[in-house]
């Protein structure tokens, strides 16, 4: 199992370095098109956005695995190890309901969306859009993840990463 997790998020990295490069490459060509040549091409402009929409949402999927999103939690710090846990508990459980509520609202947006095309790529804005609901899943499946090592753990355990 260990070995899958760990090609899994070897894959998601290499996506997101293959993302950056080629986001990089796209927008370095068409600067050096407009200012050199005087021509930009729309299609690249297109091409690079889809590109980082995509590279947000896999990035917003690792730093929920990494647990780096950030979050404000001086209140915690004051609180006894126990009363942390339960607000953790239902911090997460909170966490879970809206990106439940997200991947249903996101689910509806691309299925209206998947056959109207971008003007240029001709890419349908759903396929676009369908990252949204994939990475929201996958952050559900992580913040699960992590809602079961907090009821594994007991009080005196916990150290100072909180999911």
């Amino acid at each position: 199992m260990k070995k899958a997790e760990k090609f899994v998020w070897d894959a998601v990295d290499w996506i997101l370095y293959i993302d950056m490069i080629a986001t990089v490459i796209l927008v370095f060509v068409n600067v050096i098109g407009r200012y050199c040549f005087n021509h930009s091409l729309a299609i690249v402009d297109e091409a690079a956005r889809i590109l980082f929409v995509w590279m947000v949402y896999i990035g917003s999927v690792v730093a929920m695995k990494e647990m780096t999103h950030i979050r404000v939690d001086i209140l915690l710090m004051f609180l006894p190890k126990l009363a942390r846990k339960i607000v953790d508990i239902v911090a997460n459980l909170l966490v879970d309901g809206i990106l439940l509520l997200t991947v249903r609202t996101t689910m509806n947006l691309v299925m209206e969306n998947i056959t109207y095309p971008m003007p240029l790529t001709r890419i349908p804005y759903g396929v676009v859009q369908g990252i949204i609901p994939l990475s929201m899943l996958l952050m559900l499946i992580i913040n699960i993840f992590h809602l079961i090592d907090l009821f594994r753990k007991q009080p005196e355990e916990e150290g100072g990463k909180t999911a």
